[in-house]
């Protein structure tokens, strides 16, 4: 569950995870709060529960509800009351630092009062927890608990051990907690939102309902479907970033909360399918950076993505005369910042890590960066009134086309990159074609594409309805991921964002003759969305060899293009 401020809440049966548990936005820093909540003697757990609002967790004998009704506040609520233990681990979400001989508890004026001071990383001096609710404090505990923690074992991610603390025993049926910098300012925090709870939980439920039917998420959810599609926006909505009058996009939670340019605009169309506002106004920071850095971002692909978005945009009439002008006059520019810089031979070259690929060494020109500079020069064609520049951006396409096609196909595959030092093809098989193929498209005739994507698909095709990055029979293919190391990121890990684009490319090429492909990598991606990583938010990647959601747990670009799937599968 994730809060707009920037916090997020993420709860399993027990906590698997140093990234799982309570986290805050403090002195412009995600901080974690507490590791974990849950009643004393609570037996056979059940089911997680997410409402979108609030999220439940269910026992055999009693219920949990927890929602976040403020910034930096965390309501919690119980069926039945009950002895309840929380755990704070107090720490800046990348560091792990020593977390004992740094707290102070006590009880003032019916509240607990917890202060962590003076540990490496945080923003301030001290940070404050003030626990304000119905309870009976049986005793101040100042206890520690190991923690042993599974999910980061499984992605190779240290520590995966640490100390939470137990400041103290309490009995009650709900419980306002709330973080800060400031003790008088934190504690009053708690009390007003306890005081306020029904009406702030009435309040939560309102804003997530009117939001909802504003935007047309559903009017009933009649099938699982619907509860994906409505999960993913959902998701998606609580990765935008407000800022003053700014607004951008999260990579995701919760451990990619920065905000990347190249995941922005990959997300821009889905954002667009539920929040053409926020959409818009992400296009349009983005678009002042690009000028502002000379008309060109770090990455290889980055002002590709943001004018193919661009593309999208204006077929669907959301930029007036003057916005047209003022693409048209940057795209000019960014043409030829790329023709300076980034062109060998005719054809659209990059630097080592720098496309989305980015644990590799692609140099050299990759086959959907063609794409994306073949679909630029046509957008730059097709906005111009100039008959001279039309000629000229014609001659481009044309030009490219040609050298593309002779670089990159053999009548039977395409290449994913061709090393222009070393004049040498690479052909090995990776999902990169199928980008070309959705950026690009005119790239190949369809009866082309269909042989291509056949052949790719015998040796990426992962049963379970995905794509491998890497031919299976490689020496380099990485069947199970292996975490944090990035040895099977790009060589074996199935990304869901290429899946759907993929599943989007071949319905367009061939819809009917790839149906089996398609059908299985949206039923993959919803089941994801469903029960897989974090519940109601797709996943970042999956192993290879079986079904098996891992990586960051709510991806921007996974929820984007599966909303875009749904689109084109008209779900």
């Amino acid at each position: 569950m994730l809060g707009r401020a920037g916090g997020y809440l993420w709860i399993g049966k027990n906590p698997a995870s140093r990234y799982q548990g309570w986290f805050c936005q403090i002195g412009g820093r995600l901080i974690k709060i507490i590791d974990d909540i849950r009643p004393v003697g609570a037996a056979g757990f059940l089911a997680l529960e997410n409402d979108f609002w609030r999220v439940k967790r269910i026992w055999e004998n009693n219920r949990e509800s927890f929602f976040l009704p403020a910034q930096n506040c965390l309501a919690y609520e119980i069926e039945k009351p009950a002895e309840i233990s929380f755990f704070l681990d107090i720490k800046e979400s990348y560091k792990n630092p020593d977390a004992e001989q740094h707290y102070a508890v006590w009880e003032e004026d019916g509240l607990i009062l917890a202060v962590c001071r003076q540990i490496s990383g945080l923003p301030l001096p001290e940070i404050f927890l003030a626990v304000a609710g119905d309870f009976k404090i049986s005793k101040i505990t100042n206890e520690w608990a190991d923690r042993d923690y599974e999910w980061d074992k499984k992605r190779a991610s240290p520590p995966f051990c640490r100390r939470a603390f137990r400041p103290a025993a309490v009995s009650a049926s709900r419980l306002v907690f709330a973080a800060g910098g400031d003790k008088e300012e934190t504690a009053a925090r708690a009390g007003r939102i306890l005081n306020d709870f029904e009406a702030e939980k009435s309040k939560k439920r309102t804003e997530f309902l009117n939001n909802y039917r504003a935007k047309v998420f559903w009017p009933v959810l009649p099938d699982k479907t619907a509860v994906a599609k409505a999960a993913a926006k959902n998701a998606l909505r609580m990765l935008v970033k407000t800022e003053k009058d700014s607004l951008s996009l999260r990579a995701g939670w919760p451990w990619f909360f920065q905000i990347w340019q190249r995941d922005e605009a990959v997300s821009l169309k889905g954002l667009a399918e539920f929040d053409r506002t926020a959409a818009t106004t992400v296009f349009w920071r983005q678009f002042k950076e690009l000028k502002k850095n000379k008309y060109h971002f770090d990455t290889a692909d980055g002002a590709g993505w943001l004018f193919s978005r661009a593309a999208e945009f204006l077929k669907k009439n959301f930029f007036d005369g003057e916005e047209k002008r003022e693409i048209a006059d940057a795209l000019e520019r960014a043409i030829g910042w790329q023709l300076r810089y980034r062109t060998r031979g005719g054809l659209a070259v990059n630097t080592d890590e720098k496309t989305w690929m980015d644990s590799l060494e692609r140099p050299g020109a990759c086959v959907e960066i063609q794409a994306q500079r073949l679909a630029m020069y046509d957008l730059a064609r097709r906005l111009t009134d100039d008959p001279e520049k039309k000629e000229y951006y014609s001659q481009l396409k044309d030009g490219l086309e040609i050298i593309a096609r002779k670089t990159f196909f053999d009548t039977q595959n395409l290449a994913d990159r061709f090393d222009v030092e070393k004049n040498k093809h690479d052909f090995t098989c990776r999902p990169n074609l199928f980008l070309a193929a959705y950026i690009y498209p005119d790239l190949l005739e369809k009866s082309e594409w269909r042989v291509v994507f056949e052949n790719a698909l015998a040796k990426l095709w992962l049963d379970w309805g995905g794509l491998a990055t890497i031919d299976k029979n490689d020496p380099r293919f990485c069947p199970q991921s292996t975490g944090e190391n990035a040895k099977s990121y790009h060589n074996g890990d199935s990304w869901f964002w290429i899946n759907n684009i993929a599943a989007i490319a071949m319905r367009r090429i061939a819809g009917g003759y790839f149906k089996h492909y398609i059908e299985k990598i949206f039923v993959a991606s919803r089941h994801d969305i469903l029960w897989g990583g974090a519940l109601g938010c797709a996943s970042e990647i999956s192993s290879a060899q079986s079904f098996d959601p891992a990586g960051c747990p709510n991806q921007a670009w996974s929820n984007a293009t599966f909303l875009e799937l749904c689109r084109e599968l008209k779900k």
